[in-house]
């Protein structure tokens, strides 16, 4: 099978992890009882393995396969314009790269907070709050890097009129999206629900994104 044929199905993985992560977070893992740090902490650590396997799926899973789709897009991309695919494959692989780097730092740390709790449950509260903020500003806190790569794929998609152009649009919507997310920190911002809807569009609207992309790779049979 080709790459782009192999990009394909790593699209439309990529939309499966995330609906599975949607299901399984926003879902199974209700905490919505658990409205205090110290609740939520007991919820997480009698959770730990379900929180466990759902991180190797949203991350590892997801990072590995991003790898393979980024390869396929720079094939696909890169005889339409070569220096703008030289740099999103850049930024692709560093998108998996941050992803798998939050994932490790989550996973690793399960157990540390776990025992932690079992000594001193205030400690364990401080470290897990603590390992959230590092895990949310590699994994998704601010979705620069992932809109940036889908910037400049869809934006060479629409230049070169590769694919349909109503996927490289709803791209740029996506990726504008997922670009404010950067200005969430901002004080005068802070408080402001619109960069939670900016972050669930980036969210929500790849998976149509890359579930569309996938299929369209798949039945692509232009030469690479």
């Amino acid at each position: 099978m080709s790459l782009q044929k192999w990009g394909g199905v790593a699209a439309l993985t990529e939309a499966a992890t995330y609906l599975f992560g949607f299901v399984l977070f926003f879902g199974v893992l209700d905490s919505s009882g658990h409205n205090t740090p110290a609740l939520y902490l007991d919820f997480f650590i009698q959770n730990r393995d379900t929180f466990f396997l759902g991180y190797m799926v949203i991350g590892i899973i997801f990072s590995f396969t991003l790898i393979v789709l980024v390869q396929a897009m720079q094939q696909r991309l890169s005889k339409a314009s070569p220096e703008l695919m030289k740099f999103a494959s850049i930024v692709g692989y560093i998108w998996a790269a941050i992803v798998l780097a939050s994932t490790m730092v989550f996973l690793t740390s399960i157990a540390a907070i776990a025992k932690f709790y079992e000594i001193d449950p205030a400690l364990a509260l401080t470290v897990n709050r603590t390992i959230s903020i590092v895990v949310d500003a590699l994994g998704g806190g601010i979705e620069l890097v992932g809109a940036i790569w889908v910037l400049a794929v869809s934006y060479v998609g629409i230049k070169h009129n590769v694919f349909s152009p109503l996927l490289h649009y709803w791209g740029l919507l996506v990726s504008i999206a997922g670009i404010l997310t950067l200005f969430s920190g901002l004080s005068s911002f802070s408080a402001n629900p619109f960069f939670d809807v900016t972050t669930a569009i980036f969210g929500l609207g790849q998976i149509l994104w890359f579930i569309v992309l996938g299929v369209m790779l798949l039945r692509d049979e232009t030469p690479a």
